[in-house]
């Protein structure tokens, strides 16, 4: 695929691993964990702890930019969505329920969100792209975040999609069955 004057890769494709060995393709740096300061602050202005795996993975992997869609979002300083905004500056701009967090940037203004002030650190989906009006693009999914991690590192978590069901017309979250279903996963 082409895109501007560069050439973009599936990773882990055969045509990727080819140009790597070619030499065609830049290494991506080396993450750079946060400050435990913006982790405090992140904290502080969400009103409740992170989750013990998001701190940890903040203050020793990076501060985000890793990870599934477009990456981890960061605390201050840290990996932001297409305009630059981070975890904690959605938290503000949103007016998400106490304790929601956006941690993940999959793309068309979807995002994948950790419950704080929840003890199992469930996550949650954003997709506002087909909700009709009077419709909360937020939905609770069926995932711990450190079962959503796991699905990202075997290859098997989807974007979160808010749909119609087909057979009572309420608008839910997506299931293994839907993705299954219509070829975009296994169950």
């Amino acid at each position: 695929m082409f895109r501007g004057n560069r050439r973009l890769y599936w990773r882990g494709s055969p045509e990727h691993l080819e140009a790597r060995a070619a030499g065609l393709v830049e290494r991506l740096p080396p993450p750079t964990p946060a400050p435990p300061a913006a982790v405090q602050e992140a904290q502080v202005l969400v009103g409740h702890p992170l989750p013990g795996l998001l701190r940890r993975l903040y203050l020793e992997v990076g501060n985000g930019g890793f990870g599934p869609g477009y990456g981890i979002l960061g605390v201050r300083g840290g990996h932001g969505d297409d305009y630059g905004r981070t975890a904690i500056d959605l938290d503000r701009t949103w007016g998400t329920p106490e304790g929601l967090v956006a941690i993940c940037y999959w793309g068309c203004a979807i995002y994948s969100l950790v419950d704080c002030t929840d003890r199992q650190a469930r996550m949650w989906g954003c997709d506002p792209n087909p909700a009709p009006e009077g419709i909360s693009p937020l939905f609770r999914e069926p995932l711990t975040l450190g079962q959503w991690l796991g699905r990202w590192i075997e290859g098997r978590l989807q974007q979160p999609w808010l749909l119609e069901d087909p057979a009572t017309g309420t608008w839910r979250g997506a299931t293994d069955e839907d993705f299954a279903r219509l070829g975009m996963g296994e169950v």
